[in-house]
């Protein structure tokens, strides 16, 4: 008798535990569906909670459940990153620091999804943006003077993407500012943006970060020849040629500083080269004709040094000009050419 009792509890234990298995089996579906359906409606951190109590149902089931976690953990960075892509558009709606420091702080949590759930997709989205955001927001702190927030926005994006060119040339614009003697740092910050541009093929980041470079050396070496500093001027504008091998501007200052340390010859070469590379007109070439007719005067070089006058004839440089023509050289009269 006994026995018989022993075997029907067993059997009633055993009905027992496949109801309740059943049952959970059906609430570890109709969890996963009810996430399912908060995503759809867009409740996306409603969402991401019913997900994860999905996976805490199905993973009490052992291999059972296998398939709703797999379901769930593969739902939810998908949702994180929906989640953030929402609070993008709230951004770009409303374009506030605030809305824009909540966006960072959403997509940083989609980034740790793709990392605890595995999803690389969602990662390096995810990665992506956030270097865009806070490059984004080095722009809006750089617009309001607050250069050093703008610098510690634009270390945050390159340590999100070591590759963002952009930031790379934005950290020299920055750095003009922080530090507007440092020539070297300045120059830096646009050699690492022309580098990096190269690498990933962004032409347009390196065409201006180039420009910028070139840019600066021309203006610190113009200055430094303005200051009486002809020996390290002209080797800043050397440095300036590095940047565009073409640059007019850059031959005309390299003629202009040597005509005034008394280098006659190395002011006709240079001169020369600007004439070579300037694409304006005869009001655009006068200044770079005034430079070599200053230096065949020096020279004794009469006749050239006419020629070059009469060609510089024109916009700010026709007083000066006619003035060495007439009283200095007395020059035979003649048309300028172009």
């Amino acid at each position: 008798m006994k026995d018989n009792k022993r075997i029907i509890l067993v059997a009633v234990f055993a009905l027992f535990s496949i109801g309740v298995m059943a049952q959970t089996e059906a609430d570890a579906i109709n969890t996963y569906n009810e996430a399912r359906e908060l995503a759809t409606s867009k409740d996306y951190s409603a969402a991401i909670e019913k997900y994860v109590e999905a996976i805490s149902v199905a993973g009490a089931l052992g291999a059972d459940g296998d398939d709703i976690k797999q379901r769930a953990e593969k739902a939810i960075p998908q949702i994180y990153f929906k989640k953030a892509a929402e609070s993008f558009g709230e951004f770009q709606s409303k374009k506030t620091m605030e809305s824009l420091d909540n966006t960072i702080l959403v997509f940083k949590d989609a980034q740790k999804a793709g990392t605890d759930y595995n999803d690389t997709q969602v990662y390096n989205r995810s990665t992506n943006v956030l270097a865009q955001l806070y490059y984004q927001k080095a722009t809006i702190y750089f617009q309001m003077e607050e250069y050093e927030n703008a610098d510690a926005a634009l270390n945050d994006a390159l340590s999100t993407n070591s590759n963002y060119a952009k930031a790379y040339y934005q950290k020299g614009l920055v750095y003009k500012k922080l530090s507007p003697e440092d020539t070297d740092g300045i120059t830096n910050w646009f050699d690492q943006a022309i580098n990096v541009a190269m690498n990933v093929n962004d032409s347009e980041v390196e065409r201006q970060a180039t420009e910028a470079a070139h840019a600066e050396l021309l203006y610190r070496g113009s200055k430094l020849v303005e200051q009486g500093k002809f020996a390290e001027g002209t080797e800043v504008l050397k440095l300036s040629l590095s940047y565009d091998a073409e640059s007019s501007d850059s031959y005309y200052r390299l003629s202009e500083a040597a005509n005034k340390a008394g280098k006659r010859d190395d002011a006709i070469k240079y001169a020369n080269q600007a004439l070579k590379y300037e694409q304006g007109g005869s009001t655009d070439k006068a200044k770079i004709y005034f430079e070599l007719g200053v230096a065949y005067q020096a020279k004794d070089s009469k006749g050239p040094a006419c020629e070059a006058l009469k060609n510089a004839s024109y916009g700010s440089f026709k007083a000066p000009a006619e003035h060495k023509i007439e009283f200095e050289l007395k020059c035979e009269s003649a048309s300028p050419s172009n």
